[in-house]
């Protein structure tokens, strides 16, 4: 069983390696090029092919179409050289006497190959460069094309890229901002009850162990960003007295829907970094539910006087942007302060 289960791998894996091959093949101008030309002889031979004679004229047909395609060969490529050489140099003047005589060369092969040999189906020498001239600028509106094409997806890569790098180093900023903070918490903490700043130290590695796992992955259980946040609670509930008022509501949250990692704590830590006080009255009132794919989550934290407190704000501009690059146009965010109370809203389609 293990050694079929090898062989499976391995062909998978040897399947896989075959089709990049092939795709980094195709991906090759001169092949797909080939591709393009030998469809479209075929395509005018099946034409002809359907229109005349099957048994008696299909080498006549060959050679024909051959004959044909030649002179739209050699006004395609000499086109495309003279406009890289001359008109993507602004050379526009030579490039146009360039064209003149791409032209010429494709009505004087036109003439020599195919008109010498079929005149009797052969276009008259004014038709012949009205042709030259509409293949050239044919063949170079599908190299535009092609370009625009190329390019929209290498800048929708190049945007893909910069916003995961940005993301991820927005994730990395988390961590020592929300280390700064708590365990500033613990150091005072520890000079008033060192049993609790012990157990808030247990608390943090729980909170630290979630960074760790999750931190660096794209979406997790709504469920497992609720653990981070209770063991958050924890932390905060321990430094406070029985004066905070602290609510939680969990309950109408659907653990199973996934959601970015480390969202709602830069809202959490600042509602209490800057709205809680050890002996002062204050409240801390958070609720997080979904509906159907909405997410709706709010805080709301009392505001306290007095308090000399060093406001950064980096958490919340942190948090602002990875919004908007995670979910762009797929979420509101709303906060409101007054001189009592200050309120965050977070609504969010999943």
């Amino acid at each position: 069983q293990g050694h079929t289960a090898y062989i499976t791998k391995n062909g998978v894996r040897g399947l896989y390696f075959l089709v990049c091959s092939m795709i980094q093949f195709l991906q090759k101008r001169w092949v797909y090029h080939s591709l393009i030309w030998l469809t479209g002889y075929w395509a005018l031979i099946l034409v002809l092919f359907i229109e005349g004679n099957p048994a008696a004229m299909l080498t006549e047909n060959l050679l024909m179409i051959f004959f044909y395609l030649i002179p739209v060969f050699l006004t395609t490529y000499l086109g495309f050289w003279a406009k890289e050489k001359f008109f993507d140099a602004r050379r526009y003047f030579i490039y146009v006497i360039a064209m003149l005589v791409v032209v010429a060369i494709g009505v004087a092969a036109y003439e020599l190959l195919f008109n010498s040999r079929y005149g009797h189906i052969s276009d008259s020498p004014t038709r012949n460069v009205i042709n030259c001239i509409f293949i050239h600028f044919f063949t170079l509106g599908l190299q535009y094309f092609k370009r625009g094409l190329v390019n929209q997806y290498q800048l929708q890569e190049l945007k893909a890229k910069t916003a995961m790098t940005e993301l991820n180093a927005l994730k990395a900023q988390i961590n020592p901002h929300f280390l700064f903070n708590t365990l500033n918490n613990i150091y005072g903490m520890n000079r008033i009850d060192p049993e609790n700043g012990s157990e808030m130290i247990m608390e943090l590695s729980d909170v630290m162990r979630y960074h760790l796992e999750f931190s660096k992955v794209g979406q997790v259980s709504l469920e497992d960003e609720i653990q981070l946040l209770q063991s958050y609670l924890k932390l905060e509930q321990l430094r406070l007295s029985d004066t905070c008022d602290v609510q939680i509501d969990f309950e109408q949250a659907d653990g199973d829907l996934k959601i970015s990692p480390l969202l709602f704590l830069p809202f959490v830590e600042n509602a209490f970094k800057h709205g809680t006080h050890p002996i002062q009255a204050c409240f801390v009132h958070l609720q997080l539910k979904t509906k159907a794919d909405q997410l709706l989550f709010s805080i709301k934290n009392s505001i306290i006087t007095n308090r000399k407190v060093v406001k950064t704000n980096f958490g919340l501009q942190n948090t602002k942007q990875r919004l908007e690059l995670i979910y762009p146009k797929q979420h509101e965010l709303k906060i409101i302060q007054n001189e009592e109370i200050h309120l965050v809203e977070l609504q969010i389609e999943l």
